[in-house]
């Protein structure tokens, strides 16, 4: 195996300099760095990144911890934090929870062996094990940010949008267009939290859809799905069609994500339903897929890229900084009046 000794030998430098090159400091002379790389080009030198986490405490490695990778939303916010982490010399490992709290402190465990120095999570469903696992990470010295979701722990900064502004104001705009029976497909979450709100995303953006109603207008009617567990096209397609089947009087669905909208326009189309003629579709969140389909999904649009942005500063600042408050960040949403919302017809 090549070491650096070997490299500082070829190259005729110090050992330091070798590593001042490899580490990318600034006061080594020109002809010295380009012998250096050239020596390490020629012998086919890899250093050893995790043994000198160990030396320096700096391993350069944050942790990613999203409900899922394969969706839209999560795959949008994933590469926004990667990104920003990437800029700043970080190197982001994307780890998919699924929502399960086994599978989250798993992959604690490897942030804690890895010596990262921070890590984003997208909380699961548990915040008592979520709340154990951020224990464990701070007793390390790992620095946490939660996004898009925080459970009751204002000691860890949070970068989130307003998921019940969001639900309000989607419901203003179907309501201002003269909507009142109108279809509402949503998770099993958010339905049983009674439209109160529990913390995480569906319930918030179910209380302000329920609160909307009440006070926009006297006489609207929320029509609501079936419960499920995952938001899929699947699903969205299924349950638009049987709530169209059950109630026909409906003139318009609200999908508390774009996935759940675009499967209800799947239904529409293939039962001959003009949108938004006969029908108005909305969907949430504001993703690349909701300006792409036929006819254009309005939508209650997320700053995705933004809040990710946000989430890995953050993470970046209490990396650099120990010791700081913990901060509070959010982000408002608004509608996205594309073509797929219009009046009701009289």
């Amino acid at each position: 195996m090549i070491t650096i000794k070997d490299v500082a030998r070829h190259a005729g430098v110090s050992i330091a300099t070798v590593s001042r090159v490899l580490n990318a400091y600034p006061h080594v002379r020109p002809p010295v760095r380009e012998r250096v790389q050239a020596a390490i080009s020629e012998l086919g030198y890899a250093p050893n990144r995790l043994a000198a986490s160990f030396r320096t405490q700096q391993s350069r490695v944050v942790g990613v911890f999203l409900r899922q990778q394969r969706t839209p939303f999560s795959s949008a916010l994933a590469y926004a934090i990667e990104s920003a982490m990437f800029e700043e010399g970080y190197r982001a490992l994307l780890c998919s929870t699924n929502g399960d709290p086994d599978r989250e402190e798993t992959y604690v465990d490897s942030m804690l062996e890895l010596r990262a120095e921070g890590v984003v999570i997208r909380p699961t469903g548990s915040a008592a094990r979520t709340a154990r696992n951020v224990a464990r990470l701070k007793e390390a010295g790992i620095a946490v940010v939660f996004a898009d979701m925080k459970p009751k722990m204002n000691h860890v900064s949070a970068v989130i949008c307003d998921n019940y502004s969001g639900g309000y104001e989607g419901m203003r705009h179907l309501i201002g267009l003269g909507h009142r029976k109108i279809g509402i497909i949503a998770g099993r979450q958010a339905q049983t939290s009674g439209g109160y709100g529990v913390g995480n995303v569906g319930s918030e953006r179910m209380r302000g859809i329920t609160q909307a109603a009440k006070d926009l207008a006297a006489d609207v009617e929320l029509v609501f799905s079936g419960a499920f567990d995952e938001a899929t096209l699947e699903v969205g397609a299924a349950e638009a069609d049987a709530l169209l089947t059950r109630r026909p009087d409906v003139t318009a669905l609200f999908g508390t994500t774009d996935i759940l909208a675009i499967g209800a326009m799947q239904t529409a189309h293939r039962r001959g339903i003009a949108i938004p003629q006969d029908l108005s579709i909305l969907g949430y969140d504001g993703i690349m897929e909701s300006g792409i389909t036929f006819p254009t999904l309005s939508t209650v649009r997320q700053p995705i890229h933004e809040m990710g942005t946000l989430a890995a500063r953050t993470l970046l600042h209490h990396i650099r900084t120990t010791g700081t408050a913990a901060q509070q960040i959010v982000l408002e949403n608004a509608v996205l009046v594309r073509d797929s919302t219009g009046f009701v017809r009289r």
